[in-house]
């Protein structure tokens, strides 16, 4: 009886933990350090749920998991695509399209919009009367990765390729019209992109400690991880235009208030240096940049990520016990989990170039509003600016021109999670936050929640959210294969507008064949 009233009340603690969590956020972010199957159906969370060699890039403390059979898991083809249109369709092959529009070189007809699509764009991406809207494409690649499980610490050593684009348009680019902002009257031509290419290799370590807290008659285990790992970069850029006029109250001539940031390597420094020499922006863009895959190197550096679980058993024992007589899958616990990911640096030597002009305030007249759309392709940044010709060219007129080499921080985040896994049915929730706004993460908190149940033995059914207050829901979807010795799992996210009644395919992932022994 002592027993069943701890389990009790360690499962209505987590449960009102999670609660909580569905309650915190009311912002939209990406922070997820892992594009996987298995998190991305359950709503872009996973510190405390994912496990297996996975975990090595978001919390190596779950690398000493048994949730599987056997001591050697090895994998191969791990894959995940993410990709929020500006414009966006029903049709999964058409947002596929989107997906390749924004990751290929600039094409104008790619991003052309009639006034009807204008006013879709206004309607859904910047709701309220909201001044920004940002975006973000992404794909993960884990090339390959093996874990060994021994009886009290893991090791695993895993190969990742990674890409990123975030971008924020402020609304101005669009409409002519002046939103209520802090008292003042103003329309926001903000742009801002983050585009990185990283390679990865990480070798992880984890631990495991047994104590007892006194407050339950179970042992309790603390798992905790370490996985330094060696970066090289490919070309990338960062690039901030804060920028708005602001109209006084008498309706004269509107101020422009604006300041820019810009660096960069590889072939967007080539591109913008040609642009800047005199070149037209779409010459500039068809000379640097092409459709093929081509891995360049253009920087290197270190980082490591740490985890932490603390794993709280439910009934007499953490594990069942396979045919062989050893331990092997953990099936009723609560689990909370920490981690810091990405702690790191870059450092950048090839043909590194930073721009930058200091925050300035002028009378100017008002600039048209756009007739195509910010997707953030290669080299788009330098045709949009060339188009806006009413106002100061930023790539053109900056006051600053530093060619040296530079460092970056890796997209550092911190993750908090719970999970609930009683038998055949797991409840999880995550929080979390980028420390710098780039690429993969952001500053703004998000909450994620999922559902994992197994209908049949072998066959999980996955169900996730991520939580933004005022704008769209995203839901994830997934099952899988997982038998003894292999496993093969599928996700997939949608955008729901509630006010539409439309769902948008925005990204999926698959995890190739793994193999257990």
């Amino acid at each position: 009886m002592t027993k069943n009233r701890y389990s009790t009340s360690f499962i209505y603690l987590a449960v009102i933990i999670l609660m909580i969590l569905g309650g915190a956020i009311p912002y939209i972010a990406k922070a997820q350090p892992v594009l996987g199957a298995r998190n991305t159906a359950l709503g872009g969370g996973g510190t405390a749920y994912l496990t297996g060699y996975e975990a090595t890039f978001w919390n190596p403390a779950n690398l000493m998991v048994h949730d599987r059979s056997g001591q050697w898991h090895i994998g191969l083809g791990h894959a995940g695509i993410l990709h929020e249109s500006v414009l966006s369709t029903e049709a999964a092959d058409n947002q596929y399209y989107n997906f390749t529009d924004a990751y290929y070189p600039f094409q104008l007809s790619a991003v052309t919009i009639t006034d009807r699509q204008r006013e879709t764009i206004l309607d859904n991406n910047y709701p309220s009367d909201r001044l920004t809207s940002q975006y973000q494409t992404r794909a993960d690649v884990i090339l390959g990765g093996a874990l060994w499980q021994r009886e009290k610490e893991a090791f695993s050593i895993v190969a990742r390729a990674r890409f990123a684009s975030r971008i924020v348009v402020g609304r101005g680019w669009y409409s002519d019209k002046f939103i209520e902002s802090e008292g003042e009257q103003v329309r926001d031509f903000t742009l801002e992109q983050h585009r990185n290419h990283l390679y990865e290799i990480s070798f992880g370590y984890a631990r495991e400690f047994t104590f007892f807290n006194g407050l339950s008659p179970q042992i309790n285990k603390i798992h905790i991880g370490i996985a330094p790992k060696l970066v090289l970069a490919g070309p990338g850029m960062n690039m901030k235009y804060d920028a708005r006029y602001i109209r006084p109250e008498d309706g004269s001539i509107p101020s422009f208030v604006s300041s820019f940031f810009y660096q960069s390597t590889g072939n967007y420094s080539n591109a913008t240096q040609a642009y800047r020499n005199g070149s037209s922006a779409l010459a500039s863009i068809n000379r640097n940049f092409d459709r093929q895959l081509v891995i360049e190197n253009t920087g290197y550096g270190v980082g490591v990520d740490f985890g932490l679980t603390y794993i709280i058993p439910l009934g007499n024992d953490f594990s069942t016990i396979n045919a062989s007589g050893k331990e092997s899958v953990t099936s009723k616990s609560i689990r909370i989990a920490l981690s810091l990911n990405d702690v790191g640096i870059i450092r950048h030597r090839n043909n590194p170039v930073q721009l930058e002009t200091p925050k300035d305030t002028v009378s100017a007249s008002q600039q048209a509003i756009a007739n195509s759309m910010f997707i953030g392709s290669n080299g788009q940044y330098l045709s949009y600016f060339e188009q806006a010709t009413d106002l100061s060219n930023p790539i053109l007129n900056s006051k600053e021109n530093n060619q040296q080499e530079f460092n970056t921080l890796l997209p550092t985040s911190i993750n908090a999670g719970i999970m609930i896994e009683y038998s055949r049915l797991t409840l999880m929730g995550d929080l979390t936050l980028g420390l710098k706004n780039n690429a993969f993460t952001n500053t703004k908190l998000a909450v994620h929640l999922g559902l994992e149940a197994y209908p049949l033995k072998r066959v999980p059914l996955r169900v996730g959210t991520r939580l933004a207050s005022g704008l769209p829901t995203q839901v994830g979807l997934g099952t899988g294969i997982e038998l003894r010795n292999w496993s093969f799992n599928v996700g997939t996210q949608v955008l729901i507008r509630a006010r539409t009644l439309t769902s948008e395919f925005i990204g999926g992932a698959f995890a190739g064949l793994k193999f257990h022994f």
